[in-house]
Order: structure tokens, then C-alpha cells, then sequence
């Protein structure tokens, strides 16, 4: 581990004393990795960074680009003490939750649901949430997170150069990542504990106005087809109210569609 990630270790288990944290200079998932701590029992949250991930993934399985020096890469590990209905939440949470702190930094970005954050029209930010149910109890809740912040352009692959960006290339300058997981974890458990139904409409209200596909024509693909439709909603189970060519609503859920500017 690098002097700087033991200066910042320390840093953050004194913020954070009821968490849990690994940093590492190196490692192939951290999402990969928080499956493997939770099978071990465990009660508070576990927080793993990594400088660099060597098969940092997306959605479907997709590469996330995870370079060394250049960005937030970490993944959350919860015992949550909610039914798993509200598990479509999660997603519209933490990109909330990443959507405030980045104001807080003045960066204007907006959201693609579920969980998609983007500078204009191009993706800064991932979110990866996976879960485990028994006995219709959730074993264990994993936000994995990646955000851009001071990658180059050339440190994404050619067919995503036209699609991704970062803080860095958004702004101009570079950014502290420490400083922004700091503010980030503050703002995901100031929405996360004590989930109410009240704060589920607060979250869903925020979301939708920081939403970059609401009453917009976007293409929804699924199952190798695509159709043009309208978003015109987000319901409180995190699922997406749509309208289709022919005026007829349907609600869609994350994982079973993919939608597209």
C-alpha cells in the first residue's frame, strides 16, 4: 500500500470509526472482493478502494476502465435491515448520493437511470449494486462505485472516448479523490440509514430532478429489439414509468432493459 493511501486509511478511520476500511494498491474487483468478506458474518459497513482495479466491471458485465492514480474505485458493503422491495432503490440512492457530492465540488452533472451519472452527454460515473437473498432477507448489499476523476483521454479505450469522460477532462483541472469519497460516504449515509417511506419520496423527488431522461425521447433496448419511448416518471420502487409511440404506459425495471439517447 502507498504512503499516501496509509495517510488517507487513517484519515478515514477516524471519520468513520464504525466502518470498516481496505485500500489497496491493486486488486482484480472490489466488488469481487466484498463477496468474498461476506461470507464471513459481519455487522457494520465495509468500505474496499482500490487504486486500480485489473477486471473492474459494469452492468451485464461490461469492463469498467480502472487505471491506476485517476479515480475512485470502490465498493460498499451493507447488512441491511430492510425488506428486499426496497432493493430497487438502492441504485437511485447512490447515484444521488454521488450527484450531491459533486455539486459540492461545482460540477454539473445529471443522472441516467438507474444509475448512470454524465458531464453533458458523456458517462463520468458507474454504479454496480449486487445482493444476496435467503428466506426473503437480504444476506448482504454491495454499492460498487466508480467515478472518473482525473483520467486523460487516453486512458480510455478508443470505442469509449466519444462516450466517456472525466472530472479532469470535464474541468480542466484535477480533483482529490480522497476528498470526494469523504463528502460521498457522508451524503450516502445521511440517505441510506434510517430509510423511511418519507425519505424514499425525498430521494425519488431529488433523483427525478437531476434526471437527464425524464420527458425525453430515449431508445429502450431489450431482448436484442429497441422501441422509441418517453420517460415520464420514476415510481418509488425505483422502477421507470414510460410511454411508448402509442400512448400506452408501461413500467420498466432495471436489469431486464437498457436505455439510450
Amino acid at each position: 500500500m502507498s504512503n499516501i493511501f496509509n495517510t488517507e486509511l487513517d484519515k478515514f478511520k477516524i471519520l468513520y470509526p464504525n466502518t470498516k476500511f481496505y485500500f489497496f494498491n491493486e486488486i482484480d474487483s472490489t466488488n469481487n472482493f466484498c463477496k468474498t468478506l461476506a461470507k464471513e458474518d459481519f455487522s457494520n459497513p465495509i468500505v474496499v478502494l482500490s487504486d486500480k482495479q485489473t477486471c473492474g466491471r459494469g452492468t451485464k458485465g461490461r469492463r469498467w476502465t480502472s487505471p491506476k492514480n485517476s479515480g475512485l474505485w470502490f465498493s460498499i458493503l451493507l447488512k441491511p435491515n430492510f425488506t428486499p422491495k426496497i432493493l430497487g432503490i438502492i441504485p437511485l440512492l447512490a447515484a444521488t448520493a454521488i450527484y450531491e457530492s459533486l455539486s459540492e465540488f461545482g460540477i454539473k452533472s445529471s443522472i441516467k437511470w438507474p444509475n448512470d451519472i454524465f458531464i453533458k452527454d458523456k458517462k463520468v460515473c458507474g454504479i454496480l449494486t449486487e445482493s444476496n437473498l435467503s428466506n426473503n432477507k437480504i444476506d448482504y448489499l454491495i454499492v460498487g462505485i466508480g467515478i472518473n476523476v482525473n483520467l486523460s483521454l487516453n486512458d480510455f479505450d478508443p470505442e469509449l472516448q466519444d462516450k466517456a469522460t472525466s472530472l479532469k477532462i470535464s474541468y480542466n483541472k484535477d480533483f482529490n479523490r480522497f476528498d470526494i469519497l469523504n463528502v460521498l460516504l457522508k451524503n450516502f449515509n445521511s440517505l441510506y440509514y434510517n430509510l423511511t417511506e418519507n425519505k424514499i419520496k425525498c430521494i425519488i423527488e431529488k433523483y427525478k430532478a437531476n434526471s437527464c431522461v425524464l420527458n425525453k425521447k430515449v431508445s429502450l433496448h431489450y431482448n436484442n429489439t429497441y422501441e422509441i419511448v418517453t420517460p415520464i416518471d420514476v415510481m418509488n420502487d425505483g422502477s421507470l414509468l414510460v410511454k411508448d409511440s402509442n400512448n400506452k404506459l408501461k413500467q420498466i425495471y432495471s436489469g431486464e432493459v437498457s436505455l439510450r439517447f
